[in-house]
């Protein structure tokens, strides 16, 4: 292929270009779009984006050569105002150096320390539950997250000032609503969006601030590590404050919605559930109360459906990087400054990957087939991968085991699930939960 031709460019409409098919249903289009191409060109108002759907070619761009791409323009914007000064929007030395500071809380060892208090704090939330009741349960799950999160991260009861932290992410989730109205104006537009988001996240900052003047360098949370690095002179105060104050965000939202959509899933394939269960009460034979970090690997079926559940809801849809100088992909000559999208979403569900990839399945995992690396990378993937991956999947194992122990939920949907087209994969409709006990 000449290096000189363009990718394909889908249908589009005058003036948006894709803009607004991607608006009105973007888990579709991206998938029409990527059967045109493994990596198509598409036209956004004020802007352009090339959509890479190849694992391969992906591979390249996060892990082989990840040096020659950096995170988005897109991205920058999306946590501008919010996480300045941390590892998620950072890039070059500095983002080399804060990764560092963080690393020792999030390897395995570091948050093997987590697993007991993960388990406790889901029993409590579990306990309160009764026999009958009817729950929301997006909005269970996020409150069991946040508190789970505050207790490791901060190593704080956030009891009563759960509104505040919610109201955040909610501020964020409306901030980066692609149907929005005023979503290609400039941040700095005193929109509704925008001043509701400024609102929440001074308070969020406060919030964080008043936390570490109780906390101590050292430890065992997330703050006490950061605050070490501090001490040391590895990190300034806003970069500690700011590294807290998006992981309390991005963390309790993406495991609430991902434990909303496993029991969305274990609700419909009861014999999945059964199986689930009795892994647990294997594991559990000893009669410890709650399974914790040292039974993760004999989680099996528990770790594989939460897998699965990550493969059909990748809680952020895409990741999004940038060429920071010209390169060849893929055949095609792009030069510095071109906006990437690797969208979880189409390659997550790609036939040529998956058998039956729109049917949950969490078997499969259990199955040997070959499939390239990045046919699946829910946590993205290289040196800039989630930090939070391990504890992310310690916490949903061992948080979707323990309440499969005490309750079954009878789940119900009011029609076909939807998502909201934001930086989290959110149901738009209501997720209802009956409580069963055994």
């Amino acid at each position: 292929m000449s290096g000189t031709e363009q990718p394909p460019t889908p249908d589009g409409v005058p003036l948006l270009g894709h803009g607004m098919a991607f608006a009105r249903d973007p888990w579709t289009a991206m998938r029409e779009w990527g059967r045109e191409g493994d990596i198509v060109a598409l036209r956004f108002p004020g802007r352009s984006i090339h959509m890479v759907t190849d694992p391969d070619l992906i591979e390249r761009v996060l892990v082989s050569e990840a040096s020659t791409f950096t995170i988005s323009t897109a991205q920058r914007r999306t946590f501008e105002g919010i996480e300045d000064d941390a590892v998620t929007a950072t890039e070059g030395e500095r983002w080399k150096r804060l990764r560092r500071a963080l690393q020792p809380a999030f390897t395995w060892e570091g948050i093997r320390a987590y697993g007991d208090r993960m388990a406790e704090q889901t029993a409590a939330h579990v306990a309160a539950w009764d026999d009958g009741q009817r729950i929301d349960l997006l909005a269970e799950m996020r409150l069991l997250a946040l508190h789970i999160l505050a207790d490791t991260l901060l190593g704080v009861d956030v009891s009563g000032d759960e509104a505040m932290v919610h109201e955040a992410a909610d501020a964020l989730v409306a901030k980066t609503d692609f149907r929005r109205p005023g979503q290609l104006l400039p941040d700095w537009v005193p929109t509704p969006t925008n001043r509701r988001f400024d609102r929440a996240v001074g308070v969020l900052d406060e919030y964080v601030a008043d936390a570490l003047d109780d906390a101590e360098a050292g430890g065992d949370t997330v703050a006490g590590v950061l605050l070490a690095a501090h001490e040391q002179g590895d990190v300034s105060m806003a970069e500690v404050e700011d590294n807290l104050t998006g992981l309390l965000l991005a963390g309790h939202d993406s495991s609430a919605v991902t434990l909303t959509y496993a029991w969305y899933e274990l609700s419909r394939h009861p014999d999945i559930r059964g199986r689930v269960a009795e892994e647990v009460e294997g594991v559990l034979d000893d009669g410890a109360d709650c399974p914790d970090a040292d039974d993760f690997e004999a989680l099996t079926r528990t770790r594989n459906v939460v897998r699965e559940t990550l493969r059909l809801y990748p809680p952020a849809f895409a990741t999004t990087r940038e060429t920071t100088e010209p390169v060849t992909l893929g055949g095609y000559e792009l030069p510095a400054g071109t906006q990437l999208m690797l969208p979880q979403w189409v390659l997550h569900r790609d036939e040529r990957f998956w058998d039956d990839p729109d049917e949950f399945d969490s078997g499969r995992w259990e199955r040997d087939v070959e499939r390239p690396e990045y046919a699946y990378f829910p946590f993205s993937g290289g040196p800039r991968h989630c930090i939070g991956m391990r504890f992310a999947r310690l916490e949903l194992a061992l948080a979707l085991a323990t309440m499969v122990d005490r309750v079954d939920l009878d789940v119900s949907v009011d029609g076909p699930l939807t998502f909201t087209p934001s930086l989290s994969l959110r149901p738009e409709n209501d997720v209802e939960a009956t409580i069963r006990r055994p």
